[in-house]
């Protein structure tokens, strides 16, 4: 009887870490092979203000939808994913006071004036200050941490 419990909880185990396991995607882009996933981390879930205050606004959804507005434009719908290594684990760049950054792939599904051609990509980044208590966005979106 002992050794069928043992037996139960390995396999329930075995299960749970498998489908904890991050979707991975391979994405091309601009000629490159990026390894992405729609699994992101809380932190940079949620909406962004330009210089923490209003418009233009970024929203990030836990589904990888998404908008992007750009400057005194109406917003533009996206998608979006992080980059990651094969494995689903997150890629990460650490910097200095406790600072790192995420890297997402954004995808346009409409454009807005011709600026950003639907169905093209491109790169953003998602800086994460915990020194500053706020996450930002291209430099001058900002939302708290």
């Amino acid at each position: 009887m002992k050794k069928l419990i043992f037996t139960f909880f390995c396999i329930t185990f075995l299960n749970s870490f498998a489908f904890s396991q991050n979707k991975v995607e391979t994405l091309d882009l601009m000629g490159e092979k990026y390894t992405v996933t729609r699994v992101f981390p809380d932190e940079i879930i949620g909406e962004y203000s330009y210089e923490g205050e209003g418009a233009p606004r970024i929203r990030l959804n836990k589904d990888g939808s998404c908008y992007f507005q750009p400057h005194q434009t109406s917003p533009i719908t996206i998608k979006f994913w992080i980059d990651c290594d094969e494995a689903g684990n997150w890629r990460k760049q650490e910097g200095g006071t406790g600072r790192y950054q995420y890297t997402l792939v954004v995808q346009y599904l409409d454009g807005n004036n011709g600026n950003y051609k639907a169905g093209s990509f491109d790169l953003m980044g998602v800086l994460i200050q915990p020194d500053m208590g706020r996450v930002s966005i291209l430099g001058e979106r900002f939302k708290s941490l």
